[in-house]
């Protein structure tokens, strides 16, 4: 259909006949050792933070589906489709209930879309810019430092890479069942379903198979079997329990058009974020720079090149995407970009690689080598929790031991208060005999400690929130905090105080 840039030829790194045997097993220990390589980057912090609060409230509903107590989440008012929290349910039966079990998925998704944005890549660009994709894929802080979480952000972005590398092949009917599945995991999927749908048509507009012909009534067909299974799902529970998708709205608010006065913050907090997906400022340049030059100079062949079409159908719909989170009132999370990773990716090997142009072995080897170097620091310190991108860094350092401290120490029936910490309360406290009770101000807190008369009462002080609005609100109806146990952070600041209110 059109012409393969090769880097490393068909399978290796030469061209010629006496060099076949060689070449294949030579590509795959690169492709492999890029694999290794990044699965190594995102398994080094696995263990090393906290859950955030979004994690725990996941890995809670893990729990109740795989302790059988509630198997389809009708206690709990829950905003999320069903896929995640049935697959930590399943690694939980499987490993054991841990973080790191909770974590494990989110690292096996991340490798596996490493793999497919490589294969994505090399079927519409060639070998070259794919594998330059791949080294962006395997060693980016925003891949490395969301791996290891239990957000629903990296399955996600797999189905929704999935979707894409089947709509190339005008397989449409697993294009739309790999989207539904990211909207399975998450309701954000559909965000990327107008990119599915114009990648698709990119690279197969000239292909004149019957597949193509009839392929939305297909992708609708695909898209149609998880969403029914997920509907299904969520009818069982309407009686007890609003929809994920309207407690979802609920939980989020209303969307609507960002005050003007806004703008300037949201950009400022937005490109913030946005360095952090290479951490390189040449990379960040390169991109910021390179894209809109690769764009000017392959105008011309739109029309003939599958190539250049999916460039503009990559870029128009980064650009569309960041350009609605913007102006718009979505939440300025870092998880909201994870979906642009894979097609920033793309773009900069197509960048890199000079639009498919260059067929000297002696610089692809320069170019991949560079962006290794670039990568290399970055990567490193995001295994080592160097950036503030994806899960707690250090927020949260102790939580596990207070729940032990308390899951030991409290009385059967003791009254546990929290304001900002009920989530991992139910994860950590999972099976504690404990009355989980939430206060929004210390009034309402001290007010409501004095009407449980002689029960045990406790409490459990982050470090962001003030002790003495708490203890003065507590005098004032008689009673006071004890302090018990504290956790503290590596850098020897106080995390966590437990207290006992009597």
């Amino acid at each position: 259909m059109y012409k393969e840039t090769r880097f490393l030829g068909e399978n290796g790194f030469l061209n010629s006949a006496q060099d076949a045997q060689v070449r294949i097993p030579l590509a795959r220990m690169i492709l492999i050792a890029l694999l290794l390589i990044g699965t190594l980057a995102r398994l080094a912090p696995l263990a090393a933070n906290r859950f955030h609060q979004d994690e725990a409230i996941y890995s809670y509903w893990g729990r109740l589906i795989a302790s059988g107590r509630d198997p389809l989440l009708l206690t709990y008012p829950v905003d999320k489709p069903p896929l995640l929290p049935y697959l930590l349910a399943l690694t939980f039966r499987v490993f054991r209930v841990s973080e790191v079990s909770a974590r494990l998925p989110g690292v096996a998704a991340s490798v596996l879309t490493t793999a497919l944005t490589y294969s994505l890549a090399r079927r519409v660009y060639g070998t070259g810019p794919a594998l330059v994709a791949m080294v962006f894929m395997a060693l980016s802080p925003f891949n490395i430092l969301f791996a290891p979480t239990a957000f629903t952000d990296p399955l996600m972005v797999m189905w929704v890479v999935a979707a894409l590398r089947c709509a190339v092949e005008g397989r449409w009917f697993w294009a739309g069942a790999f989207l539904g599945l990211a909207m399975a995991t998450k309701q954000q999927g559909a965000l990327f379903a107008p990119l599915i749908v114009a990648g698709g048509w990119a690279v197969m507009h000239d292909a004149q198979c019957t597949i193509h012909k009839v392929g939305w009534p297909i992708g609708l067909l695909g898209f149609a079997l998880p969403m029914m299974m997920v509907t299904l799902w969520d009818a069982q529970r309407w009686s007890v329990q609003p929809s994920y998708f309207e407690q979802g709205l609920t939980s989020y608010g209303t969307l609507r058009l960002a005050p003007c006065a806004e703008w300037g913050r949201r950009c400022s907090e937005w490109l913030g974020w946005l360095r952090y997906i290479t951490a390189s400022p040449v990379l960040n340049l390169t991109l910021l720079v390179g894209v809109p030059l690769l764009l000017w100079i392959s105008w011309r062949e739109m029309r003939t090149s599958p190539a250049v079409r999916f460039d503009f159908v990559l870029s128009g719909f980064v650009a569309l995407y960041l350009l609605a989170h913007w102006l718009w009132t979505f939440n300025v999370w870092d998880r909201y970009l994870l979906g642009l990773v894979p097609l920033l990716a793309m773009l900069l090997g197509r960048v890199m690689w000079g639009v498919g142009r260059v067929d000297n072995p002696a610089y692809g080897i320069a170019v991949v080598a560079l962006v290794v170097i670039l990568l290399a620091r970055p990567a490193w310190l995001a295994a080592h929790s160097g950036y503030p991108v994806g899960g707690d860094h250090w927020a949260y350092v102790g939580i596990d031991a207070v729940a032990d401290y308390l899951r030991a120490e409290m009385p059967p029936g003791s009254v546990l208060y929290h304001r900002y910490l009920g989530w991992h309360y139910l994860f950590y406290l999972f099976d504690a005999p404990v009355n989980l009770r939430w206060y929004n101000s210390p009034s309402r807190l001290a007010e409501d400690a004095q009407q449980m008369g002689d029960v045990p009462r406790y409490v459990v002080l982050p470090s962001w929130e003030p002790r003495l609005p708490v203890q003065a609100a507590l005098r004032h109806v008689g009673l006071d905090l004890h302090p018990l146990f504290r956790t503290v952070r590596t850098d020897g600041t106080v995390s966590f105080t437990v207290y006992r209110i009597e």
